[in-house]
């Protein structure tokens, strides 16, 4: 079967393509990616295909613009738009603290995203799939992590995954097709290059010439084993995460569902790394009230009352406001509004003056004393008994006069404000309208 036949079925099998979608192939000009280009200009007419070229010049080899230069002329020649970044990787890493790689990658990606097409087609082939499954397995993966390359994430689609590096090559060269070779790619300096270069060919040699078609067969199983233990974890997750329904799990559902809870917490795409994924388990197992444990972009998991919370660190809330009666008052470090208003009778709290309301976040020693308890009670040792998490008591108003709590919360007032001779007021805690 040749190359385009294997391509169409590709294609096909995996329903990467639709009729008349705008495709943007990301084009380096090597060989995977110039023939990527010439089977979908062939498929174009069938399928009803408009597609386009994008390029990036990393400006990081002294051969880029030659890339770059080669890549305009085969689109010109082809009637292909064609678009091209020239981009700073070396300076936009450093400042990013990130590694190139990891730099050019998400300017790739930005890039590509930003122009609007419905489809973005890269050149990953089989042995694309065998590096990376090698690679992930020796830094330590989970069998997500052995499943090689997906056909399809999101709207980025890889017609080529059943096609042999090998293969690639001896297409172009059989219809004349040209293409350049990044010289990089044969420095073994690399992990990857390592793995393509040296430890492939040498267990091709040494053990399977078959090595590539045997693990990118075992990535698809490894792929078919993960898919349907996410979806087991999809449905025992609710968005929410209780330790005693987490022990209970089995552990490869449980590490499914904190990979989950991290991802709609951390809004990001990336797995959290195993070892965090560990320490959170052995969090949920002690199960006790204020433990945490610090996490990647400054985040940290948190377990209070039974309850595991995955949030951003913040320093403690301070606020304080005068506050007067019948005068809507928005507090917008908590997104709360706060009414306090006359009433004739049943007042949440009462007071002979108005002069010196304020509202305020706690502070360290505070104290009062509860309505229908004797002596005073630390306002800590009230947020305890109500199981108000430590994440959640800064954003608690406490409102005060003269200095001395008068409710806290609206949820509980102080027995020396309740002096029902003096004028009864209610009070009101609403989130604010425009509170994200």
């Amino acid at each position: 079967m040749d190359i385009l036949k294997i391509v169409q079925n590709t294609i096909k099998e995996h329903s990467l393509l639709e009729e008349n979608d705008r495709v943007l192939v990301g084009f380096s000009g090597g060989a995977d990616s110039t023939a990527l280009l010439h089977i979908l200009c062939t498929l174009a007419p069938k399928l009803g295909l408009t597609v386009a070229c994008a390029h990036i010049n990393h400006g990081l080899r002294e051969t880029a613009d030659r890339d770059m230069n080669f890549c305009r002329r085969l689109c010109e020649q082809l009637g292909v738009p064609f678009y091209c970044l020239c981009a700073d990787i070396k300076s936009g890493a450093k400042a990013a603290g990130d590694s190139e790689e990891l730099y050019a990658r998400k300017v790739r990606y930005d890039y590509f995203d930003s122009l609007g097409f419905d489809k973005i087609a890269t050149a990953h082939n089989k042995n694309d799939v065998a590096e990376t499954l090698l690679f992930n397995f020796m830094r330590g993966a989970s069998v997500k992590g052995l499943s090689g390359i997906p056909y399809m994430r999101g709207n980025i689609i890889r017609p080529l995954l059943d096609v042999k590096k090998e293969e690639i090559i001896g297409f172009c060269r059989e219809n004349g097709y040209d293409f350049v070779t990044d010289e990089t790619n044969f420095e073994a300096i690399y992990s990857r290059n390592k793995i393509r270069l040296d430890l492939i060919p040498q267990i091709e040699h040494e053990f399977n010439p078959n090595f590539v078609e045997v693990v990118t067969r075992n990535s698809r199983l490894f792929a078919q084993d993960s898919d349907f233990l996410e979806k087991l974890a999809q449905e025992k997750y609710s968005g929410e995460i209780r330790a005693e329904e987490l022990k209970s799990l089995e552990p490869s559902i449980s590490q499914r569902v904190l990979q989950l809870h991290w991802k709609k917490s951390a809004m990001c795409e990336e797995n959290l790394g195993l070892a965090y994924i560990e320490d959170i388990l052995e969090l949920a197992e002690k199960n006790r009230t204020g433990s945490r444990i610090d996490l990647p972009q400054g985040f940290e998991a948190r377990l209070e009352y039974g309850v595991l919370t995955i949030a951003k660190k913040r320093d403690m809330l301070s606020f304080e406001y005068k506050i007067y009666p019948q005068k809507v008052l928005n507090i917008p470090e908590i997104g709360k509004n706060i009414l306090i208003y006359p009433v004739s009778e049943n007042g949440d709290f009462y007071l002979d003056g108005e002069e010196h309301l304020t509202v305020r976040s706690r502070r360290s020693g505070d104290t009062f004393c509860p309505v229908g308890m004797n002596g005073t009670k630390k306002l800590s040792d009230f947020f305890s008994d109500k199981k108000i998490p430590r994440s959640k008591r800064d954003e608690i108003p406490i409102l005060t006069y003269k200095g001395d709590i008068v409710s806290v919360g609206g949820m509980r007032s102080d027995r020396r404000f309740f002096d029902k001779s003096n004028k009864a007021y209610k009070i009101e805690i609403k989130e604010a309208e425009n509170a994200e």
